[in-house]
C-alpha cells in the first residue's frame, strides 16, 4: 500500500500529539520516522508508533518530551532525553553538535537517558546537508553476542557516518555492528519464514536458521571479531560516556520492562576547518566517479555507494507515494481508533 508522504505525516503527527507531546516535538518525530520509511528502512518507521502508544500507556515514555542540558563546555555538550522520544533528543542534540561545529570547527554531543532515536541515517544526513561530516552512534538492549560467547551482551549498536556532497544527497554510511538488525529477524518471524545460516543463535547458544528460536537467543556479531569490537566501542562512545546505561543496564523499546536508557553521541566536523568546501566537493565527487567506473563483478550492474540506495527509494516515495505494509496500516488505524482519531490511512490510498 501506498500512501502519500503529507498523509503519513500528518497521521504520525495526531497520534504523538494525542499521546501528549508538544506539536514541535510531534513534528520532529513524525519527520524521522516517516523518513524512515520513505528511505526503505521500515524496522525504524511508523510501525514503531505501536510501540511508543504501549510505552506511554504503561507510563514507561514521558510525554511531551523534555531535553535538558546537563553540562555544557566550548565544543561538547550532554544532554538529558528525558526518557521521552529518541528523535527529538536526537534533533537537540545534533544541533548542539553543529552549532558548536560552526564555531569551533568540531562540535560533539552526547545524549543520555533516551530512547530508540530511530533510522541513524536519517539523523547523520540532516547535517551533512549543512556542510558537515557527522558521526553519530547509539546503544541499545543486550540483543549481540560478543564474539565468542554464547550469551547476549551489546546491542546491534549502529554507527552512521555522512559525507556532505555540496547540493547533492550526502554519502551516508549507516550499519549495525550486529550481522543484521534485529527488526529482520522479527519481520522473518511474523512471516514464517527461516533466516540465513550465520545471523543468530538460539537460547542454548546454537546456531539457528528459527526466528523464533533466534528472538529467544542472540545476534551475532558482523564480521566476528570487528563487529563485536566495534559494538563495544559504540557503546562506550553512546552509554557510558554520556552517563547512560551500557552493556547489561540496557532495556528493550519492544518490552514493558521500565525505561531503556538509550544512550547517543553526535559529533559535527566543519569541512571547511580542514579544506575548501569546493576543493572537498570536487574531491569526493571525484573519488565517487572512479568507484562507480571500476569493472563490476559478475551479476553487479552498478556500484553503489553508500545510502545511494535508500536515496534513490526517498526519491521514489516522494513521486509515488511511501509503501506502507497493509499489516502496519491496521496498526495505525487500531491506535486510531483507541486515541478516537477520526482519519484513515487507507481512505487515502
Amino acid at each position: 500500500m501506498r500512501i502519500p508522504e503529507q498523509v503519513l505525516l500528518a497521521a504520525a503527527e495526531e497520534i504523538l500529539l494525542r499521546l501528549g507531546e508538544e506539536r514541535t516535538g510531534a513534528e520532529t518525530a513524525a519527520r524521522y520516522l516517516v523518513r524512515a520509511d520513505m528511505r526503505g528502512v521500515s524496522t525504524h518507521g511508523v510501525n514503531l508508533l505501536r510501540l511508543v502508544a504501549q510505552r506511554a500507556e504503561a507510563g514507561m515514555l514521558s510525554l511531551p518530551t523534555r531535553v535538558s542540558v546537563v553540562r555544557e563546555d566550548a565544543a561538547t555538550a550532554v544532554l538529558d532525553g528525558g526518557n521521552g522520544l529518541g528523535p527529538i533528543g536526537a534533533r537537540r542534540a545534533l544541533d548542539a553538535a553543529a552549532r558548536k561545529a560552526g564555531e569551533y570547527g568540531i562540535g560533539m554531543a552526547a545524549l543520555r537517558n533516551t530512547n530508540n532515536v530511530g533510522a541513524l541515517g536519517c539523523v547523520s544526513s540532516e547535517a551533512a546537508r549543512k556542510g558537515f561530516i557527522v558521526v553519530v552512534t547509539t546503544n541499545g538492549n543486550p540483543s549481540v553476542a560478543p564474539f565468542g560467547a554464547a550469551d547476549p551482551f551489546f546491542g546491534t549498536n549502529p554507527v552512521s557516518i555522512a559525507v556532505p556532497v555540496g547540493k547533492r544527497d550526502p554519502i551516508v554510511l549507516d550499519m549495525s555492528s550486529s550481522i543484521v538488525a534485529r527488526g529482520k529477524i522479527r519481520l522473518a518471524s511474523l512471516s514464517g519464514q527461516p533466516i540465513p545460516e550465520g545471523w543468530a543463535l538460539d537460547g542454548e547458544g546454537n546456531p539457528t536458521t528459527d526466528p523464533k528460536a533466534a528472538l529467544k537467543g542472540c545476534l551475532l556479531p558482523l564480521g566476528g571479531a570487528k563487529g563485536s569490537g566495534l559494538a563495544m566501542m559504540v557503546d562506550i562512545l553512546s552509554g557510558m560516556l554520556s552517563g547512560s546505561a551500557y552493556g547489561r543496564k540496557l532495556r528493550s523499546f519492544h518490552e514493558l520492562d521500565g525505561p531503556t536508557g538509550v544512550g547517543a553521541s553526535f559529533l559535527c566536523i566543519d569541512v571547511g576547518r580542514f579544506l575548501d568546501p569546493e576543493a572537498f566537493e570536487s574531491a569526493v565527487t571525484e573519488y565517487a566517479a572512479q568507484i562507480r567506473a571500476l569493472r563490476r563483478q559478475p551479476g553487479f550492474e552498478e556500484i553503489l555507494l553508500p545510502g545511494e540506495l535508500e536515496s534513490r527509494r526517498e526519491e521514489e516515495s516522494a513521486r509515488l507515494g511511501i509503501e506502507v505494509p497493509e499489516a502496519v496500516v491496521r496498526e495505525i488505524e487500531g491506535i486510531f481508533a483507541k486515541l478516537g482519531c477520526a482519519a484513515r490511512l487507507g481512505a487515502a490510498v
